[in-house]
């Protein structure tokens, strides 16, 4: 009893340490650097039964970081390490395989890394669907990868039990490359069939950014039909109402504005960067 006080001690004190590394020098362990809990990772034997104690501890880690809004680049690499090291230390937790692969899917800089995450859990959990499914999610929204997308998401059509929309989503994206409103068809059918809140969450949150890129991709056409029109220049995106060319200007589903910048460029208020895999190449 006091062996196991005493180990349950150390374990406390080395993981605060740990938190407190990845807060002030995040960068130090994206690079690489041989901290406590990676070197454990990679000896689960040497947690002496304190396993799922540890990947716990770990998860929450990477959940408060993937809960930020406005997750930097740091974040992200902070991110893809408490994964790698959830997994090491304990291979069969499924949940971050599942939701930090869709979280890490959201940079355009660590949708390999999203990949990699997935892929680790499709070993581990060979007959679950979701892993091929978020594998095909991941390289049609993340990669702009439709074709490779909508082969995972035929393969996860095929596996028993997978959702009997799923023939219908892989078809789509074979066909269906850069385009933000068949784009949203996909996510709010995928979204409406997930029971998980956290999923859930991180989908909805991605309607809203492809809700942002067709939104200024309406106004980027609407702004050269009224220069077509005029001959002009608008000054504010409420001439294009004026002369008749839309409607209304269309709500910025994140509750704030789309503007129009110096040198015509449009602009959501919430976003500050265009989702690249619907631009045209």
């Amino acid at each position: 009893m006091l062996l196991l006080v005493s180990l349950s001690g150390v374990f406390s004190s080395r993981i605060l340490d740990e938190r407190l590394l990845l807060i002030q020098r995040p960068l130090e362990v994206s690079s690489g650097r041989k901290i406590f809990l990676t070197e454990i990772s990679r000896r689960p034997s040497s947690t002496f039964g304190f396993r799922n104690f540890l990947a716990d501890v770990v998860w929450l880690e990477a959940v408060q970081v993937s809960g930020n809004p406005e997750m930097s680049r740091g974040d992200y690499n902070r991110l893809t390490v408490l994964l790698n090291i959830v997994a090491n230390i304990d291979p069969k937790f499924e949940v971050p395989y599942l939701l930090g692969g869709l979280v890490l899917g959201g940079s355009p800089f660590h949708a390999q890394d999203a990949l990699r995450v997935l892929e680790r859990g499709k070993i581990q959990f060979p007959s679950d669907w979701r892993f091929p499914f978020y594998i095909g999610f991941t390289c049609y929204f993340s990669l702009g990868d439709p074709q490779t997308g909508g082969r995972a998401m035929g393969e996860a059509a095929r596996m028993p039990g997978s959702p009997a929309y799923l023939p219908g989503l892989a078809s789509r994206m074979l066909s269906e490359a850069r385009d933000p409103e068949g784009a949203l068809t996909l996510l709010y059918e995928i979204v409406g069939q997930e029971t998980d809140l956290g999923t859930r969450s991180v989908l909805e949150r991605k309607i809203r950014e492809v809700t942002v890129e067709r939104d200024l991709q309406a106004l980027e056409r609407a702004l050269e039909r009224y220069r077509g029109k005029t001959g002009s220049a608008p000054t504010d995106l409420s001439d294009l109402v004026l002369e008749g060319i839309l409607a209304k200007i269309p709500d910025e589903p994140n509750g704030g504005r789309y503007l129009l910048e110096k040198g015509g460029k449009v602009c959501s208020d919430r976003m500050g960067q265009r989702l690249g895999v619907f631009q045209k190449r």
